[in-house]
């Protein structure tokens, strides 16, 4: 057994949520796992659940592992959350949601590197939203030629991931026109000011901290399925008189990488949300100086 100071940072869930109407109900989170903080391997599995009839899966189930690759000198992590026979208020449907993601982390003797991730093999199979047929790519390689946090926030200063961020897409809209869609989806709310945020491109900061994306922003349903009733903003979908679904989001910090594939906001005929087939990942070693 080898003894380190790195401390170990992974997790993964299946599915969760929260509804205050037409009922107040809380669904606790099916499936989950942490990895120690010093490493080894944690899974989870929970079969054929049904929740009120608004939420069911067939299958979910997650793993997170965690070990030092001494031929590389690397701290390997990884976290993968999968779920089978989705259905979320015969809404969104999925006969398979895939959430995978890796983490590389220098070694004892490497202090140069920083951590570098991937979510390759992230994917959908069999996805439709509201009776649509939805054939969805993330793009994992945009991700992975930015899998470091100083590639990320140099990509952000210069404007050149701003296709990626979460909500852009809501920027082609007119003041005018984003607040009304705001005031009629509720889960909308706020977002205005963040797609305020993201149009600068004058001044903004070399390190913001933390930066929200989508893989799934290059999504364009119209093509797929023609005109439909149904607003979609890259990674955002709108549904009248139901709510709003987002996929895949993927919020960065400097030390760990969470990505997200089903995001479901009732605030129509219900009000409450849930989604989850989501993983984590990162790791640090105690600062050296005073």
């Amino acid at each position: 057994m080898r003894h380190s100071q790195f401390r170990y940072l992974a997790s993964a869930y299946g599915l969760s949520g929260q509804y205050d109407r037409p009922t107040k109900h809380s669904i606790p989170m099916q499936a989950s796992t942490a990895l120690h903080p010093g490493g080894g391997r944690g899974s989870d599995r929970v079969s054929n659940f049904k929740s009120e009839g608004f939420l069911s899966f067939d299958e979910a189930y997650v793993e997170v592992g965690g070990s030092y690759d001494e031929e590389n000198d690397k701290h390997a992590i990884y976290a993968s959350a999968v779920v089978e026979g989705l259905n979320v208020g015969d809404v969104l449907t999925a006969d398979r949601v895939v959430a995978r993601m890796y983490l590389y982390a220098p070694g004892e003797n490497n202090d140069s590197s920083e951590h570098t991730w991937d979510i390759t093999g992230s994917h959908y199979d069999n996805l439709c939203i509201a009776g649509h047929k939805v054939e969805v790519k993330l793009a994992t390689l945009v991700f992975h030629e930015h899998d470091t946090y100083t590639k990320v926030a140099e990509s952000h200063h210069k404007a050149k991931s701003d296709d990626w961020l979460l909500g852009s897409k809501l920027g082609g809209l007119k003041a005018s026109e984003l607040k009304d869609l705001e005031n009629e989806y509720s889960a909308l709310r706020g977002m205005s000011k963040m797609v305020a945020e993201w149009k600068k491109t004058n001044g903004r900061p070399k390190d913001r901290g933390s930066y929200f994306f989508s893989p799934v922003n290059n999504l364009d349903m119209e093509k797929q399925t023609g005109k439909t009733e149904l607003e979609q903003y890259g990674s955002i979908i709108c549904i009248p008189k139901f709510g709003v679904i987002r996929l895949a989001e993927l919020v960065i910090h400097p030390h760990t990488r969470h990505l997200n594939m089903v995001h479901v906001q009732m605030c129509s005929s219900g009000s409450g949300g849930g989604g989850g087939v989501g993983t984590s990942t990162g790791g640090s070693r105690p600062p050296t100086g005073p």
